[in-house]
Parts: C-alpha cells; structure tokens; sequence
C-alpha cells in the first residue's frame, strides 16, 4: 500500500514538473499571427486545467524568467507549443470559452474546428455567454441552439466553428483588433465564406461540399 501511495505522489508531482516545463509562446493579436510574429517572451502555465490531443485549458501564464504572470501575455489570442498553434476561444462570438486553447482542423485564411461530440462536451464544460442562455442537460439534444448541424460521413452530427482571419471584429483593451470564432450556419455562409448560393442550394448543401468550399478559399487567400 506504501509503495501504491508512494508512486502516485510520484506521479502527480511529475506531472506537475511537466506542466511547470511546458514552454509557450504566443501570437498576442490576430495581426501577429498573420505575420508570423511570435512573442520573444517565453511563458509557462501556472497550470494546466485541462489538456488532451486537441485541446489545453491554462488560465494564467507566467513569465517563465520571474514566475509571475505575464503582463504582457495577457490573453493571447494563439499560443504556441509542442510545435502546434492553438487558438483561444476566448475570441469567439456567443461560444466563448475563455483561455481554452484549441488546435484547429483547418489552417489559412479561414482556420475551421469541426466539432464533434466530444469536443462540443470540452468547449461546454469551459465556456459561457452561449446561444439561447446556455447549453445545459444533454447538449446534443441542445444544440440546435447552437446552429445547424452538419453530418459527417458516419452520420455523426458536428458544428462547424470557424474564423476569418482578415475580417477584424473584436476591439481589444490594447488597442487591436482581433478576428472573432463563430459558428458556420445557413444564416452566416454566404457573409463569411463570402458566397452567393440560392436558397435551394443551401437546403442541399452537404458537409463535404462545405469542406471543399473552404479549402478553395483557403488557397485563394
């Protein structure tokens, strides 16, 4: 039984190393990220809330030279560790989930999440200020609140939750401006993807064509 306890205090204190040893850096504003301008500051977390493949949930970075928070770090809307962006749904619109970092699906002009159950459950678990006056209960009985649902090809429903990274909507307290994370609706398609289709179209449009629509203004620019 000592042994057990032993190696488990051992365990959670590596973690914690682990945590401490992360090394981060950050895209303060959207415009660093277009330009590719990572921070020269180096940032660890104070912890680590929640982290799986997709996802890291830190609510305080600190300087990693001083060990106190970072006052220049702020809320970055992108850091950057293990070789991997990840985006801060705290600029989103109606999904907000504030310093929950995720990695996006899809990268370029319009970088896209395509959000299955799972990961519908985590941006839940961490978020506010949703569709409707919050999800509660059995979200998927609920989504609807959060706009279509589109169906991958095993038939599982997603959202599609996605940014344009030239259209600058967010005012920050510093100044910039940021690029804002919705959800990709029948409502919203033609505004952000920049589309004219008619209205039967948009009644037959199927996940797989959204894809494709994506990726070709993704290559356009």
């Amino acid at each position: 039984m000592k042994q057990i306890l032993l190696f488990l205090i051992l365990l959670t204190s590596n973690y914690c190393l682990a945590q401490k040893d992360k090394q981060i850096l950050y895209f303060e504003s959207t415009s660093d990220y277009l330009n590719n301008k990572l921070s020269e500051e180096i940032v660890i977390p104070n912890k680590i809330q929640f982290e799986s493949d997709n996802f890291l949930r830190i609510t305080k970075l600190l300087d990693s030279k001083t060990g106190k928070k970072s006052k220049q770090a702020g809320f970055p809307w992108a850091i950057y560790t293990d070789s991997t962006v990840y985006f801060n749904l705290r600029y989103a619109k109606g999904i907000q989930s504030p310093e929950l970092y995720v990695k996006p699906d899809v990268v370029g002009r319009f970088c896209v999440i395509y959000a299955n159950k799972e990961t519908l459950r985590t941006i839940h678990s961490f978020g506010n200020n949703y569709y409707g006056g919050g999800l509660t209960g059995v979200l998927i009985k609920e989504s609807e609140k959060w706009g279509k649902n589109w169906v991958d090809e095993t038939g599982e429903k997603i959202k599609i939750f996605i940014v344009d990274t030239k259209k600058m909507e967010l005012r920050h307290m510093r100044g910039y401006q940021n690029a804002a994370w919705k959800i990709l609706d029948i409502k919203n398609i033609h505004e952000i993807l920049e589309l004219e289709l008619s209205n039967d179209r948009l009644k037959e449009i199927s996940l797989d064509e959204i894809k494709y629509l994506i990726e070709e203004k993704n290559n356009v620019g």
